[in-house]
C-alpha cells in the first residue's frame, strides 16, 4: 500500500514538473509544448482524477490535450509528429546551446524515455471528460 502511495505522489511531482515545461514550451518558440502536455496527462491520469479533471478544464493545455484527441486515442501520426518535435528540438540545443559534454549526453539520453511514453501514450481521455469541458 505505501509503495503506491509514494508511486502516486512521485506521478503527481512529474506531472507537475512537466506541466510547468509544456507551459514553458506554448510560450516561448523553439521549446516543444506538446510533449510535455501529454506527458503530464500520462502522469496525473495515472495518479490523480482532480488534477487530471483540472488539465482537462484548463484554458490553454486543456484546449491543445483535447483537441489533440480523437476518439479517446491519440492517432499514431500525431504520436510520430510530437516526438519528432522533440528530436528536433534536442538536435537544435546539442548544436546550438549547449557546450558543456555532460548537458550534451544527458539531454538525449533523457528525451528517450519521453519518446517512449509518447509512441505508447494512449490516454484515457472520457466522452464525460470531453462534455464536461462544455
Amino acid at each position: 500500500m505505501r509503495k503506491n502511495k509514494l508511486k502516486q505522489k512521485l506521478f503527481i511531482l512529474f506531472g507537475l514538473i512537466s506541466m510547468t515545461l509544456a507551459y514553458i514550451g506554448v510560450l516561448l518558440p523553439g521549446i516543444p509544448g506538446i510533449p510535455f502536455i501529454l506527458l503530464t496527462a500520462f502522469f496525473f491520469v495515472r495518479s490523480s482524477d482532480k488534477l487530471y479533471s483540472k488539465l482537462l478544464k484548463n484554458k490553454i493545455l486543456g484546449k491543445i490535450l483535447l483537441r489533440a484527441s480523437e476518439r479517446g486515442k491519440f492517432s499514431l501520426g500525431f504520436r510520430l509528429f510530437v516526438a519528432s518535435q522533440l528530436w528536433v528540438s534536442v538536435a537544435v540545443a546539442e548544436y546550438f546551446l549547449l557546450t558543456n559534454i555532460w548537458f550534451q549526453i544527458i539531454t538525449p539520453l533523457a528525451a528517450v524515455p519521453v519518446t517512449v511514453l509518447i509512441l505508447r501514450m494512449r490516454p484515457q481521455i472520457q466522452c464525460s471528460a470531453k462534455d464536461s469541458l462544455n
